[in-house]
């Protein structure tokens, strides 16, 4: 098989323990990484025990050869987005720079021990099918080729293209797009001639992944969103799992975060103000009401409560903001009835 196929074995493992504990999480990776990955059962040291203070806790997996501990996996159940400050405190304690978490998605850490504060490098993979990152993932980390050097190189080579394409993302609009038709005409065409012919047109930039195949057209919910919700309340508890633009993300507020974050990235340069229009507060009600807030703003008791998610998305204007996690199928359904009108598809997997 090849390293793309073994990341896709681990996609369908993913998707399939979706709604599962940790402990099912925890035996598949074990699986995953003498299927995949080629390590022997000596080699996973599966609930390693890590001295914190008086305390002892468990890590959830250690891989090692002879003579060391190579790196460290931290495992969370899948519809989560959590577990990066314990994953480094295992790592910190273990004085190892090499860390997976697990969660909603797969990040891989480069981690300097020896620093005061927390300073890392981070490669976020989504568990999406023929994953270029992913298949490059499972080819490092197998046993064979485990080479530390390489892998810290894939990190910063990852984060090298990830900033390139943002900053491309931010140019490419649709006053370049103006420019360069202006450049390219007024080259055999006199210049008055070329600005008059091109006032008359409009241009858009749209990521391929945010336009539907066939744009539903909702009207406007801002004065009156309840005729919407009716059919969606029904009183129980919802563990309904779903897909944005066809990528699974697991639970509600996983969903919602994975919606907001991907319109970020689509949209490079948009302003704190151009996200909230995008994602009004209507869209969270009825409920707690509050849709995305910059992280200044939360107050203490919003944060104890854990009514917003506590991994900020960062604007490219440095502004960080956090997204609500209090979702239920009454308001859940009002924001994916929004998300349509921007080109975002959720879809509950069946």
């Amino acid at each position: 098989m090849s390293y793309t196929a073994y990341w896709n074995e681990i996609v369908s493992e993913y998707n399939d323990n979706l709604n599962c504990k940790e402990e099912i999480v925890q035996k598949t990776w074990e699986v995953l990484f003498k299927f995949c990955f080629g390590y022997s059962k000596s080699d996973i040291d599966s609930q390693h025990s890590v001295k914190m203070g008086v305390m002892t806790k468990r890590a959830d997996i250690v891989i090692k050869n002879d003579t060391e501990d190579l790196f460290i996996v931290e495992l969370k159940r899948h519809t989560l987005h959590d577990g990066q400050e314990q994953l480094f405190s295992y790592m910190n304690q273990l004085k190892l720079d090499l860390g997976i978490l697990v969660c909603d998605r797969l990040y891989i850490y480069d981690y300097d021990f020896t620093a005061r504060k927390d300073s890392f490098s981070v490669l976020e993979i989504p568990f999406a099918l023929d994953n270029q990152n992913g298949g490059r993932f499972v080819e490092l980390f197998a046993k064979e080729n485990f080479n530390k050097q390489k892998i810290k190189d894939f990190i910063k080579d990852g984060n090298a293209r990830k900033s390139a394409e943002t900053e491309i993302r931010k140019e490419l609009n649709s006053n370049l797009i103006s420019d360069l038709l202006k450049k390219h005409f007024t080259e055999k065409y006199p210049s008055a001639d070329v600005d008059s012919i091109l006032s008359s047109f409009s241009f858009t930039v749209i990521l391929k992944s945010a336009v539907q195949t066939a744009k539903i057209i909702i009207p406007s919910m801002s004065n009156n969103p309840a005729p919407y919700l009716s059919a969606f309340n029904n009183g129980n508890k919802d563990s309904t799992q779903y897909t944005v633009n066809g990528t699974p993300t697991g639970g509600k507020g996983p969903t919602v975060y994975a919606a907001v974050k991907l319109y970020v990235e689509s949209h490079g340069g948009i302003s704190f103000a151009e996200l909230q229009n995008a994602f009004p507060d209507y869209l969270a009600k009825p409920g707690f009401g509050k849709m995305i807030r910059r992280v200044e703003d939360v107050t203490s008791n919003e944060w104890s409560g854990s009514r917003f998610n506590k991994h900020p998305i960062l604007l490219t204007d440095g502004t960080k903001i956090t997204v609500s996690t209090q979702w239920k199928p009454d308001n859940m359904q009002n924001f994916i009835l929004g998300s349509q009108n921007i080109g975002i598809e959720i879809k509950p997997i069946s």
